[in-house]
């Protein structure tokens, strides 16, 4: 009696085994489906892409420009540069009652100060004497002292008026000694020029000494005072 039941327990304890082997191999089925290939997707180190080419880059053929006919130029006039200033001078009227003016356009221009003083220049003899003292103000302010040759020229001509010979003797006195003591002897030998006797009078008190009208003596001694006293 006792062997039958023992029996039978392990009857049922095989079967529960049996059981849950069969209810684990069907959940282990379930949980792993059958393997799907995937397909082959191509990379980089299998497929080799070529590189476009780009199109050849049309040149341009350069084709010169035409050459303009060969003119044959005969007799030139040579213009010279001075002939150019007087011309300019030439063509700007500076008589009358519109010198002012005109002198006027000249100060005010943007024209440098060489150019000014070459238009002053050429317009000087044309004005009246108020006008040529005024303009003999103007080229005395701009004519520097490297330049000053030709406004020395003009202050040696005795026929000048004295308002006009006054105010270049007055700049005279502010140029360099190089310029100043020549002119005063040059001016002081011509007994016609209006301010002789004054350009005698400051050789005088330049040199210290009076040598009456020797005036070679007077042009030895002043080249002396000049070499101990230079610019």
């Amino acid at each position: 009696m006792k062997l039958s039941r023992i029996l039978t327990g392990l009857a049922v304890l095989a079967a529960v085994v049996g059981m849950g082997l069969i209810i684990g191999w069907f959940a282990t089925r379930d949980s792993n489906p059958p393997h799907v290939s995937q397909p082959l997707v191509p990379t980089n180190d299998m497929v080799t892409v070529p590189t476009p080419t780009p199109p050849p880059i049309p040149v341009a053929t350069r084709v010169p420009p035409p050459r303009p006919a060969s003119k044959t130029v005969t007799n030139l006039p040579i213009v010279h540069p001075m002939a150019t200033q007087v011309s300019i001078a030439t063509n700007q009227p500076a008589t009358g009652t519109n010198w002012e003016e005109h002198l006027d356009e000249i100060l005010a221009s943007d024209s440098d100060d060489t150019n000014k003083v070459k238009q002053l220049f050429a317009m000087f003899p044309k004005l009246p004497e108020d006008g040529q003292e005024e303009v003999a103000q103007h080229l005395s302010n701009l004519v520097e002292d490297e330049d000053y040759g030709p406004l020395g020229e003009l202050l040696k001509n005795a026929k000048l008026p004295e308002a006009v010979l006054d105010v270049l003797m007055s700049d005279l006195l502010n140029r360099p000694n190089s310029s100043k003591l020549p002119l005063f002897l040059d001016i002081a030998q011509n007994p016609d020029h209006p301010k002789a006797g004054e350009a005698k009078e400051l050789l005088e008190l330049y040199l210290d000494e009076d040598y009456g009208n020797n005036w070679t003596e007077w042009k030895n001694e002043m080249q002396k005072w000049l070499k101990e006293n230079p610019d």
